[in-house]
C-alpha cells in the first residue's frame, strides 16, 4: 500500500511510483497529495503515477506569491519538464481539476479527468459564494489574518462532511491526515484574491483531447448548480457521481480508477484512429 504518513508529520513533498503511462494526480486547496491515498495502488499497477502536493500546501513547496490558479499551473508545467514528461494523463480534483484543465489547454495532457473543477462557474456570483463558504469557515481552517485555526478534531468532525457524503465510511487514517492538512495551507486569501476567480476557466471548448468532467452528487463544495449547464462533446463527456461528495476517492475510490482509466482508453482509441 502507498504509504501516506501520519497526521503528526508532515507528508513527503510527492509520491512517484508505478509503472506504465504517465498520470499526474493533483489535488484539492487545503489538502495534499494523501487524498489520492485510496486510488494510488490500483492505478500504480499500470501507470507511473507523480501525485504532488501543491505549493503553499502541507509539506509542499513554498508558492510563489501572491499565489494564483495561474502561477500554480506554472509549477505544475514545470513538475513535468522536470520529470521528462512532454505530456501526461491529468486528474484533478477541485483545485487540482481547474489546474488540469490549465495544462491542458497549454498542450501538456493526453487526457483529463476533471473531478468537481473549480473554475468552471455558471457565473462570478457562484464564485464569489464559494469564497464566502471559505471564508464562514476560517475560524476552522485559519483563513483571513489573524484567524486561528481550530483544534484538530474538531476540523474533522467539521469538515470531514464536507468532502465525503458518507464520511463514516472513510477510513481513520484518512480522516486524520485530511484534517491535518488544512490548517497548514499557506496561500488561501491569496487564491481568494486572485483575478482570474471571477471569470474561472473559459477555455473548455476549445480542449482537443478526451476530458471528464466529473459532478459528485452530493457536493457540498462546489454543489451541481454552480456549474453551467455543460454540453457533452466528441472530446468532452460529462458525468455525474451518484452518492459521493466533493473527494470521491475518499469513499468511491474503485468509481474513480473506473472514470480514470475509461478516459485514458478514449485517449488511446483517438490516438490509434
Amino acid at each position: 500500500m502507498a504509504e501516506g504518513g501520519t497526521a503528526d508529520s508532515v507528508p513527503d513533498p510527492l509520491l512517484r511510483t508505478g509503472r506504465g503511462a504517465p498520470l499526474l494526480l493533483l489535488h484539492g486547496v487545503l489538502l495534499t497529495w494523501q487524498s489520492w491515498l485510496p486510488v494510488i495502488d490500483d492505478l500504480r499497477a499500470d501507470h507511473d503515477i507523480l501525485v504532488p502536493t501543491l505549493p503553499g500546501h502541507w509539506g509542499g513547496p513554498q508558492a510563489r506569491r501572491p499565489a494564483t490558479v495561474a502561477s500554480l499551473a506554472d509549477w505544475a508545467e514545470a513538475l513535468l519538464d522536470e520529470n521528462g514528461w512532454r505530456t501526461a494523463h491529468i486528474a484533478g480534483n477541485s483545485l487540482g481539476g481547474w489546474i488540469a484543465l490549465e495544462l491542458a489547454a497549454r498542450g501538456r495532457a493526453r487526457s483529463v479527468t476533471a473531478i468537481s473543477p473549480a473554475g468552471l462557474w455558471r457565473d462570478s456570483a457562484a464564485s464569489n459564494a464559494l469564497v464566502r463558504k471559505f471564508r464562514g469557515m476560517s475560524p476552522l481552517i485559519g483563513f483571513g489574518a489573524g484567524s486561528p485555526p481550530a483544534m484538530p478534531n474538531m476540523i474533522r468532525s467539521l469538515l470531514l462532511p464536507l468532502l465525503a457524503h458518507r464520511p463514516e465510511t472513510v477510513p481513520a487514517h484518512l480522516a486524520r491526515a485530511m484534517a491535518a492538512a488544512p490548517t497548514h495551507c499557506a496561500i488561501l486569501d491569496d487564491l481568494a484574491e486572485d483575478p482570474a476567480l471571477p471569470t474561472g476557466f473559459t477555455a473548455l471548448p476549445t480542449l482537443s483531447v478526451p476530458t471528464s468532467i466529473l459532478l459528485p452528487e452530493f457536493d457540498r463544495v462546489l454543489p451541481p448548480h454552480l456549474y453551467p449547464p455543460l454540453t457533452p462533446t466528441p472530446t468532452i463527456e460529462v458525468h455525474p457521481l451518484p452518492g459521493v461528495g466533493h473527494v470521491p476517492m475518499l469513499e468511491a475510490p474503485t468509481r474513480i480508477t473506473t472514470e480514470i482509466r475509461a478516459t485514458i482508453t478514449r485517449a488511446a482509441k483517438a490516438q490509434s484512429a
